[in-house]
């Protein structure tokens, strides 16, 4: 009892286990007889394999060959897919696929996956794809939730690579070739997880892509099912986590994070022509989506683009062949710099209007209607505040529009439309209206000029057509009013050269151009025709002068032709009645008047300097009221 006992098992005899090794090996190579010495037995085998999993039928042009080791795997040189309807046609150079082993043992041939090299294929997305007697197919026939489709979900499948395949996808409107394309699909039984990784040449760039799906099973036959979607290339990156379906309405719901460097760039890789408010570039977006084959919807967008910030929502669908576009967006700060870098510059290398004729896009095959609020937004060097803009592309029409916004203490609010006429040159509408807006900050952002000052209202109304700066200057017609209160002029001091006309005339002429001007109110009226604007009505009164002015500014010219008559007023603007006046002229170029007080009356108003002008004799005097 306190001694163990050992235990062992008795020992074969050697014979017996030569025997044993003898008796297997005959048992495999009975298993194996049929495949080893039938290359048509192996062929219908694999054929019949692969038809009733994919719905397939197979040719094979060369060798087959099946080998045990390292592990039992059959190849088949020079073999062809192809589906009923011709919606996929494959063309390998060599098929190599992996056996299982212990269907094998019984004599069974099972494929557990297969590897394709340097496979050509063709796939017309017009077409019907596949036929019944695929496993897919059956199992999206099946009505989901039955025996049927418990069943169909069993359908055992494996695993497919491809190896430096070529793949020609044709469609109704072109074609696409995929090239060096490395792939593969795991998908083991219809109803277990399938994932598809893939990675290929197209637009001179590789990208790589995965598909993972829970259920596909339940994917085919309409119901929804959790699908991860990832696309990594050198232009755009792409993650889609959510529920998707497919079927008579197919659809992707969830979440989706894209980033891009250049949008446009992105876009036009992939042959899609969108009228993109500028050139979006690093762009980055989130957002929760659903998305069909004709329309799709972003809510709660985030999305960064030109180094801007914006949220809000985002739809497209289609009217015919017409995509339509909607979208609503916020920010706290936009710059519109990036949305205006495609317009035509104003001016040519002379400094003059541009001659340059314009290229219009094609703006026809889409309509948008773009919404933006933005607590800030700056257009190049103008701030604006509580902003309130629209985008509306329709008909080939585009109107942009200012509805409202806070600016220099105003208000300003302006609208604008484009459009080319049957001669395909463009015409101009627009308008604009300013209320209140402190004229020294707008003067300053806007041209840099420190002259002007007071609280400015404005109405402006243009129309133009033509096909390049300088004849949109030349046909420009329009009306404008400014008014200007409380307000100062900078380079021009009526008050003084009137005070001292009487004792320093000719000095005068120096004092008008120095210090600068309090004016209590100031307004002109102007009118455009054909390029030359005519300015009416111009008045403006303020502490010691009343000035009256009038003139015309050539635009296509860029040239200024103005007269004015400054008059001795009271402290509050009001002309004295026997008060002395100044008159001068404004003319020249807009980069470069010349000031001119009329040199004579001042001249006549000295008495040292008055002999120094032409004398008019009596008797010539009478002869010209003769």
């Amino acid at each position: 009892m306190g001694q163990s006992r050992r235990l062992s098992l008795p020992r074969l005899p050697r014979r017996w286990l030569i025997a044993l090794c003898a008796v297997a090996a005959v048992a495999i190579g009975a298993a194996l007889a049929p495949w080893t010495f039938s290359t048509n037995a192996l062929l219908e085998e694999i054929s019949g394999q692969l038809n009733a999993s994919s719905g397939l039928f197979i040719a094979a042009k060369g060798r087959s060959t099946f080998s045990l080791l390292p592990r039992p795997h059959i190849t088949i040189d020079s073999i062809a897919f192809a589906d009923p309807n011709a919606a996929l046609t494959i063309e390998a150079e060599r098929l190599h696929g992996n056996v299982l082993l212990l269907p094998l043992l019984a004599g069974r041939l099972e494929i557990a996956d297969i590897e394709l090299i340097r496979p050509a294929m063709e796939v017309d997305l017009d077409r019907k794809p596949m036929s019944a007697s695929g496993a897919a197919v059956r199992a999206a026939a099946a009505r989901p939730s039955t025996p049927a489709a418990e069943k169909a979900d069993r359908a055992r499948l494996g695993g497919v690579s491809i190896v430096s395949g070529v793949a020609r996808l044709k469609y109704s409107g072109g074609e696409e070739t995929l090239q060096d394309i490395d792939a593969t699909l795991d998908w083991r039984t219809v109803g277990s997880p399938a994932t598809l990784d893939a990675a290929f040449s197209w637009g001179g760039e590789r990208p790589r892509a995965m598909l993972w799906v829970l259920k596909p099973g339940a994917l085919l036959r309409g119901e929804q099912t959790p699908v991860t979607v990832r696309l990594d290339s050198d232009s755009v990156r792409l993650e889609a986590e959510g529920f998707g379906q497919i079927g008579a309405k197919p659809r992707y719901m969830g979440r989706i994070t894209a980033s891009s460097p250049s949008l446009r760039h992105a876009l036009g890789l992939a042959k899609v022509s969108a009228p993109l408010p500028g050139p979006f570039e690093n762009v980055q977006l989130s957002a929760k989506g659903s998305i069909g084959l004709r329309d799709f919807q972003l809510t709660d967008v985030k999305l960064s683009a030109d180094d801007n910030e914006f949220e809000g929502s985002f739809a497209l669908r289609h009217e015919g062949e017409k995509p339509i576009v909607h979208a609503t967006l916020a920010s706290n700060f936009v710059s519109l710099k990036p949305m205006i870098v495609d317009l035509p510059p104003l001016s040519g290398a002379d400094g003059q209007w541009s001659r340059d004729a314009f290229t219009l896009p094609n703006i026809r095959d889409a309509d948008v209607d773009l919404r933006l609020s933005a607590t800030r937004a700056r257009i190049l060097r103008l701030n604006l505040e509580d902003a309130a803009l629209s985008l509306l592309l329709r008909g080939g029409r585009l109107e942009l529009a200012l509805a409202e916004a806070r600016a220099y203490k105003g208000t300003v609010k302006g609208r604008a439309t484009f459009a080319a006429n049957a001669a395909g040159a463009l015409e101009f509408h627009g308008n604009a209206q300013l209320t209140g807006v402190d004229a020294g900050a707008l003067a300053w952002d806007l041209a840099a000029r420190p002259d002007l000052g007071g609280a400015l209202d404005a109405n402006f109304t243009l129309d133009a057509t033509g096909d390049s700066v300088a004849q949109i200057t030349r046909d420009l017609d329009g009306r404008a009013s400014l008014t200007l209160s409380e307000g100062e002029v900078g380079g021009i001091d009526l008050e003084r050269a009137l005070r001292r006309v009487d004792k320093r005339p000719l000095s005068s002429a120096m004092d008008i151009r120095s210090g600068h001007s309090l004016v209590d109110r100031a307004s002109a009226t102007i009118k455009i025709v054909k390029g030359t604007a005519n300015i009416e009505d111009g008045q403006a009164h303020g502490p010691g002068f009343a000035l009256a002015f009038a003139g015309l500014t050539r635009i296509p010219e860029r040239s200024l032709a103005m007269k004015a008559q400054a008059n001795e007023a009271d402290a509050a603007g009001k002309p004295r009645e026997k008060g002395v006046q100044i008159g001068f002229d404004l003319s020249g170029a807009w980069d470069d008047p010349v000031f001119a007080p009329d040199a004579a009356a001042l001249i006549k108003r000295s008495g040292a300097a008055a002999p120094l002008l032409p004398r008019v004799e009596p008797e010539a005097g009478a002869a010209k009221e003769r």
